[in-house]
């Protein structure tokens, strides 16, 4: 294991499958539990556990979402990033900090790029420490597009990317006061920008040029969805969808009885959000219909995690809510069953869950006690945990193993 110093100015789990009430009535049935084995696409399962302790053997937090990379998981403590790897969750390198992040890390060309007071921060595969960039701070936001990362912080919109060598360059800045969560166009080449004064700026990727302002809706500051439409959600919690042209609004969910809590997200022709009432609705992204509730345990976080064909919403308490599109879909009158997983947790979730860009690795989810799980789609031979050497707790198998 590699240490890397350098001064700076998610339990046990189980599964079960259920099968969703095909129904648009907004207090659809809580769906029926079926056996996870009946459920056609392979459930999500722990591939491995880990947990970390500190020098008087207290359970470490991480106090960030984690990010994935194609080799390893990135995972931020108060004053430590820990690179995990990403087929066992072994320990392959950590970097000791002098301060908190102030933003959750971002998986980046085989590295990780982390913000913290004075500025952005890129670690290469191996844990060394070589490119820098300054930009204001706090930030807001930063979504990897294309190859580069959009970061929304302070008064302004910046692209960075690695464009000399091992050189963090800032390839274009824009002015923009009050951008809080920034969403792009599934071809990678616009972005959109919800800002505190309830407006959505549209930008050109490459270029950072103003697309178009739409002030038509009084947007809320969440991340907006895109696909054939922009999502966006209002200060009164409703779904709306925006042309990605000019910003006009195509259409207004139909309202049925419930504020949306946080950020949409878009699979399968469905635009799923969570809801204040701790359940998770599915919307048709063509014109707005509502088409599935299905109830989680607890307040939802603000975002949903898309991976594969999956929606992961992470309620605080209870277990993780998991839902796939159903297959079968004729319309509003008929809008199929959705396939839901329920994984049970001991401990509350401290943080979202993490997926990574390509949707090929898997979900990174981290509970309030500092213990870290990937779950993954395969079948067969288990992970090891990680200083046991034993084999990794399947669905009902025993607990974490502590560094």
């Amino acid at each position: 294991m590699n240490i890397c110093r350098w001064v700076l100015p998610v339990v046990l789990l189980a599964s079960t499958g259920c099968s969703g009430a095909a129904s648009i009535d907004p207090l659809a049935p809580v769906p029926t539990r079926v056996d996870p084995n009946e459920v056609a696409t392979p459930p999500l399962r722990v591939a491995w556990t880990v947990s970390s302790d500190d020098e008087s053997g207290d359970s470490e937090v991480p106090v960030r979402a984690a990010a994935v990379g194609s080799r390893a998981v990135f995972v931020a403590y108060a004053d430590r990033l820990d690179a995990l790897d990403i087929d066992d969750g072994e320990t392959l390198w950590e970097a000791r900090l002098n301060g908190p992040l102030t933003f959750a890390p971002v998986a980046f060309h085989e590295g990780v790029l982390v913000a913290t007071e004075g500025g952005w921060l890129w670690f290469n595969a191996d844990g060394a420490p070589t490119a820098t960039a300054a930009l204001p701070g706090p930030v807001n936001d930063a979504l990897l597009v294309g190859g580069a990362v959009v970061v929304v912080s302070g008064d302004q919109i910046a692209l960075l990317d690695r464009t000399g060598g091992s050189d963090l360059s800032i390839v274009w800045t824009v002015s923009l006061p009050g951008g809080r969560r920034v969403g792009a166009g599934p071809d990678g080449t616009a972005l959109y920008v919800t800002n505190e004064d309830g407006s959505v700026t549209a930008l050109t990727a490459a270029t950072g040029n103003v697309r178009w302002r739409s002030t038509e809706i009084v947007v809320a500051p969440l991340r907006p969805a895109v696909d054939r439409a922009v999502y966006v959600i209002d200060r009164n919690g409703r779904l709306h969808a925006l042309r990605p042209r000019d910003g006009r609004r195509e259409w207004s969910a139909k309202d049925v009885g419930v504020r949306v809590s946080g950020s949409p997200v878009v699979r399968d022709g469905l635009v799923w959000v969570p809801g204040l009432d701790a359940a998770v609705h599915a919307f048709t992204a063509g014109g707005g219909s509502h088409q599935h509730r299905i109830r989680g345990n607890g307040r939802l976080h603000l975002d949903l995690a898309v991976w594969g064909a999956w929606v992961v919403a992470s309620p605080q308490y209870g277990p993780w809510v998991i839902v796939q599109g159903p297959r079968n879909r004729v319309g509003p009158a008929d809008p199929g069953s959705p396939r839901i997983l329920r994984i049970e947790s001991d401990d509350s979730l401290a943080l979202p869950p993490a997926v990574d860009s390509t949707q090929t690795t898997g979900v990174v989810v981290i509970d309030s006690a500092g213990t870290i799980r990937l779950l993954t789609p395969e079948q067969g031979a288990e992970g090891a945990s990680r200083s046991s050497g034993a084999p990794a707790p399947d669905l009902g198998g025993s607990g974490p193993a502590s560094r």
